[in-house]
């Protein structure tokens, strides 16, 4: 496996040199872009879990694109893929055992296509279409980003309820986006039910369409203000699973999974300081989920986020945050995590970053297992 990982590393450089090198062709005009990125996480589990331990996780990335007018063939298109490569022993699994997984790149050993599609633009509309991954466009806090734990990106509100077509499966659909004006926007999209598990489809190039995988669509309306000349975006959105089914052993037939699911949730981004001279921004970010009809029916997470603590070129930053899943188990009513990282980027190519998680009642698995403490040494890698 280090060997493929060494690869990609490799390949991903090549393309690297290979765009650098067309300095003749001004960037703006050259339809071709080339992207290669690494995460690397370094972990350990001190306390608590299932038992006390280290590893180590790695995820790469090659995206390319290419826009249709730029190549001066028709105007607002393009064309993107992104080729990933994850590996490593997995940190919830193996250690902590918690239900909201620790790392956001904890997925196991895969070389994959992650996204394939194509988008056209028609002035205030845009339609894509292939294989996507939904929390590229729905569910984003610009803050929650930062942080490691997986909750902050799909909330596992959501996640932990149905299958959605996100990182390490992603799936085929369609997303429609109408910019009403510069404070409104609304975006919707329909993907394909249930994703084709990874023993059935090592690639991620076999998408069954199917009746039993049923669909989702998901809805999200967004606001953009400035109070005090400080920036926010809120987002409210839903979605509704029609539901699909798997072959029951006892029944030998395909029974329901469930049926008609949906739920509702709201995300905020809000700056609450900023000083352009001096790179230092705060930022808040809050998720909530309500999911009727789930046995996660309720999730809460909230976050701060301070960019430029010590660098005058706001290099640096630092954030906490803690998101709180309720659960329906005799012995787990709740699982909740309390996230502090600091990040120093070196450059826009390098950073690491320091990260703390402490999880109350860890819950991936039936048993009752004690509050576990984490800590995991990030490194970025990234070339544009």
């Amino acid at each position: 496996m280090q060997k493929k990982v060494g690869l990609f590393i490799v390949v991903s450089s090549i393309f690297q040199l290979s765009y650098g090198q067309q300095d003749s062709i001004p960037e703006k005009k050259c339809p071709l872009h080339f992207e290669a990125s690494y995460v690397g996480d370094v972990y350990t589990n001190a306390v608590g879990g299932l038992k006390r331990g280290g590893g180590y996780m790695g995820m790469g990335n090659l995206t390319i694109g290419f826009d249709t007018e730029k190549a001066r063939w028709w105007k607002g298109g393009s064309f993107f893929i992104n080729g990933a490569t994850i590996h490593g022993k997995s940190l919830s699994e193996n250690f902590t055992g918690d239900l909201q997984v620790a790392s956001n790149i904890d997925a196991g050993t895969h070389i994959y296509l992650h996204e394939l599609w194509i988008k056209q633009k028609f002035k205030e509309f845009s339609f894509t279409i292939g294989v996507q991954d939904l929390n590229a466009e729905f569910m984003v806090s610009e803050n929650g980003a930062e942080f490691i734990n997986s909750s902050f990106g799909v909330p596992s509100g959501v996640s932990g309820n149905i299958p959605v077509p996100v990182f390490p499966l992603t799936g085929p659909g369609i997303f429609v986006k109408w910019d009403v004006n510069d404070m409104f926007s609304w975006q919707t999209a329909v993907f394909d039910g249930n994703q084709t598990p990874f023993e059935d489809n090592p690639y991620n190039l076999r998408w069954k369409f199917c009746k039993n995988d049923g669909l989702l669509a998901v809805t999200e309306f967004h606001a953009n203000t400035r109070i005090k000349n400080l920036e926010g975006i809120y987002k409210l959105g839903s979605f509704y699973h029609s539901g699909f089914k798997e072959f029951n052993v006892e029944s030998q037939c395909m029974d329901y999974v469930f049926r008609h699911n949906y739920g509702f949730y709201a995300l905020i981004d809000q700056t609450v300081r900023y000083n352009e001279a001096k790179n230092k921004k705060i930022g808040l970010f809050a998720q909530a989920v309500f999911c009727p009809k789930n046995k996660h029916a309720y999730y809460l997470g909230f976050g701060a986020d301070y960019y430029g603590i010590f660098s005058k070129k706001g290099k640096d930053m630092s954030g906490l945050a803690v998101a709180g899943l309720d659960l329906h188990k005799a012995s787990h009513k709740h699982e909740t995590i309390l996230e502090l990282y600091y990040k120093w980027r070196f450059n826009e190519n390098f950073a690491i970053q320091p990260d703390i998680q402490y999880i109350v009642n860890p819950s991936g698995t039936d048993a009752k297992l004690p509050d576990a403490l984490v800590g995991i040494l990030r490194l970025h890698i990234n070339f544009r």
